[in-house]
């Protein structure tokens, strides 16, 4: 199991590597673990069956590496977990969206925002997680 794992400011991610879609090589599953420190406490997240597009994957790990300004966006394909970084020239926006149907009585959703002056070393870790992360596709 190949894990990615992230902690910055008030945001934990975790994220494990499952399978290959044996049926579609662009497809792969995570587990996902999110919290969010709050004052008060911590909302939780996890996943344990969240599948990625392969090629949302590779640009999203290669925009980290990009000093350009860009929207980067690493979403499951149902679109239950999305994790966006909007950078501009003096800043970035980080937001993290999880939602979870429920049958008949709507979705539970928890949005997540941060915002900060550039900061490589932030940046920089990031990218070095997923960069670490070997590619099976």
């Amino acid at each position: 199991m190949t894990d990615i794992i992230f902690e910055c400011e008030n945001v934990s991610l975790e994220m494990a590597f499952l399978e290959l879609d044996p049926n579609d090589q662009r497809s792969t599953r995570w587990s996902v673990r999110l919290d969010i420190k709050h004052s008060t406490g911590c909302f939780s997240y996890l996943a344990t069956d969240a599948w990625f597009d392969t090629d949302m994957w590779t640009e999203f790990t290669t925009g980290l590496s990009s000093k350009e300004p860009a929207i980067l966006n690493l979403s499951d394909m149902s679109e239950y977990f999305s994790f966006v970084i909007e950078r501009t020239a003096i800043c970035f926006e980080i937001t993290i969206r999880v939602q979870e149907p429920i049958i008949s009585q709507g979705t539970i959703r928890l949005e997540a925002h941060l915002k900060s002056d550039l900061d490589g070393p932030f940046l920089r870790s990031l990218g070095d997680a997923f960069a670490a992360c070997p590619k099976f596709w």
